[in-house]
């Protein structure tokens, strides 16, 4: 179809029921014949470039669609107060009824956006509004917030939050806050200056207390930000965000992640629940890609690996880039229009190691399992072996610094896989290792880590890691995880937060077995690499660090240095645990 000539309409208002004022940009073919809406509301700035290159609205419109661009709430160009989640769910509604009435709109509305944005989908769709029939999230919010999103095993996730609330919402929110100021506004434009460069040379996360940042943060950190580090998973902020994805969809959804993004596992959650949903409900069957991307790079390109061009997601099979696959979906879903869609498989991941896409019909499940053993010197094996312990020293004052991974934080702290060799040199990381595979070995799905360990305090961390060696001796980070000791209990046997349990002190020098989730993978091992396990007890600023005090780094400065000692063989079968495909 050839494209149709393209209007771009600026500050179109959308009124909402208690008179506030939300702001639009909005592309729409020229000729003016209805068709269907796709809506996205968020609280960066419509107008963001990062946003045309996951859905280019231009050519998008150009397709036949009416592309609206909304600010949230209390967001940049709207009217209102800015209280992150709590009024997406009526405001969103309205605006999706709204968009459907416009004069150029046939009445039938889809969403999408990523991170944020998908939160702001799920919260509309729960109020059913008139006209809305289609989801695409991508690295989407809005749940597991005690397995990764603002907690994980206990610890709580000072970088990706701090980040957030810096980078994303403050700078805006000043320039409100101060509007009839200006010399007021200018103070205090330099003083998140001032905090932004101690953000990206990571002096600001070495605060202690962290409360002692409070002065620096302004008022929307000190109010929706900072307090999360003094509270604990099952917190009622987590089950605010919880309830954003907690019941599935009466219509179609795209669910778009990475295998490196801090929201890999809400994505294949929301999947895995409207993929059950549609058992009974045909019209919610759901789509999933997952690229070896994070949250913001969908390259897959990073300093210290690449996976090739066709990891973009520019690339992908010759299927075409994400904004190209969303309007062919959208296309089938909205217009059932099929022929856009007939090449691309219901479920595509990609593979690293083996660097290809896969498609299925369905997210599969593992072929198989299978255990690695800690063993004595440094070995991983099929079966444990002779009883032993590896010990180290952590201290809270040196922690290990993140080195890629699963992240978002500003500054000198990459996401990604990266480069283990400044980590696995440090006196505070064991690391054990397979021989070489004799033929390639494909990982995929849940991994997770069962281990016993004692610590000499009464509370303390530990991280396991997941990393490929190559031949030639390097090691690159795959997957991690970490659990917090007190809170032992409400991780136990899967790694994943379960509710009912109380954080509880541990007695110094008793071993107590841990259960560690790494999240999924997808990685092919080749003939010749190897397989390593890294345990340490911190990775920093990635997670708050345990003082081994029990006090939280939240309210206390004051640490202990911690004897560590993992223990491994008949008797304490220390093991990492993964799918095999």
């Amino acid at each position: 179809m050839k494209p149709r000539p393209v209007l771009i309409d600026h500050d179109i208002e959308t009124p909402l029921p208690d008179g506030t004022i939300l702001r639009s940009t909005v592309y729409r073919p020229a000729d003016g014949n209805p068709c269907p809406v796709l809506l996205t509301r968020t609280p960066y700035g419509r107008d963001l470039a990062v946003n045309s290159s996951y859905l280019n609205p231009a050519t998008v419109a150009a397709a036949g669609y009416v592309v609206i661009l909304q600010d949230c709430r209390g967001r940049f160009g709207s009217g209102g107060f800015f209280d992150p989640s709590v009024n997406e769910a009526s405001d969103g509604a309205s605006t999706v009824e709204w968009a459907a009435r416009l004069p150029y709109s046939n009445g039938v509305v889809g969403m999408w956006g990523r991170s944020y944005f998908a939160e702001t989908q799920w919260r509309a769709a729960s109020g059913h509004p008139a006209g809305l029939a289609a989801l695409s999230l991508g690295v989407s919010a809005g749940a597991n917030a005690n397995n990764g999103s603002l907690y994980r095993g206990g610890a709580f996730e000072i970088g990706s939050r701090l980040t957030w609330g810096h980078a994303s919402i403050t700078a805006n929110e000043l320039l409100r806050e101060f509007s009839d100021d200006p010399e007021l506004r200018a103070k205090e434009m330099q003083s998140w200056l001032d905090l932004d460069r101690s953000f990206s040379d990571a002096t600001a996360f070495g605060t202690l207390p962290l409360a002692d940042l409070a002065p620096r943060l302004g008022s929307f950190m000190n109010r929706h930000v900072l307090p999360s580090a003094g509270e604990a998973p099952g917190s009622s902020f987590t089950q605010v965000w919880d309830g954003a994805s907690a019941p599935p969809v009466d219509m179609p959804t795209l669910h778009i992640g990475g295998w490196f993004d801090i929201f890999a596992p809400s994505t294949l959650a929301q999947y895995r629940m409207q993929l059950e949903h549609s058992r009974t409900n045909p019209a919610a069957a759901p789509r999933l890609i997952i690229g070896p991307w994070t949250h913001t790079n969908l390259s897959g390109a990073y300093p210290d690996v690449s996976f090739g061009l066709n990891a973009a997601a520019g690339v992908m099979n010759g299927l075409g880039d994400l904004s190209g696959i969303q309007t062919a979906w959208f296309d089938s879903v909205l217009k059932g229009e099929q022929d856009g869609l007939r090449q691309v498989p219901r479920v595509l991941l990609y593979f690293m190691g083996e660097n290809q896409w896969r498609g299925f019909d369905e997210l599969p499940a593992p072929a198989s399992h299978r255990s690695w053993f800690l063993g004595s010197g440094g070995s991983l094996e099929d079966a444990p072996g002779i009883p032993g312990v590896e010990s180290y020293f952590y201290d809270p004052l040196d922690p290990v610094p993140t080195t890629g991974g699963a992240t978002m934080i500003h500054g000198a702290f990459p996401a990604g896989p990266a480069h283990q060799r400044s980590v696995e040199a440090r006196d505070d990381v064991l690391t054990f290792t397979t021989e070489p595979f004799d033929a390639p070995a494909t990982i995929f799905g849940d991994v997770s880590a069962t281990f016993f360990a004692a610590s000499s305090a009464v509370d303390t961390d530990f991280v396991v890691r997941l990393c490929r060696v190559t031949p030639e001796g390097a090691s690159l980070g795959l997957a991690d995880g970490i659990i917090r000791a007190s809170w032992r209990d409400s991780y136990a046997d899967t790694g994943l937060w379960e509710p009912g349990h109380e954080p509880s002190p541990i007695e110094p020098g008793r071993p107590y077995e841990y259960t560690v989730s790494l999240w999924q993978t997808a990685y092919t091992f080749a003939p010749g690499e190897r397989l390593r396990v890294q345990i340490t007890s911190s990775c920093h600023p990635r997670w708050d660090r345990n003082l081994n005090t029990g006090r939280l780094a939240f309210d206390s400065a004051d640490t202990l240095i911690a004897r560590q000692s993992v223990l491994f063989g008949e008797g304490h079968p220390s093991r990492l645990t993964a799918g095999i495909l």
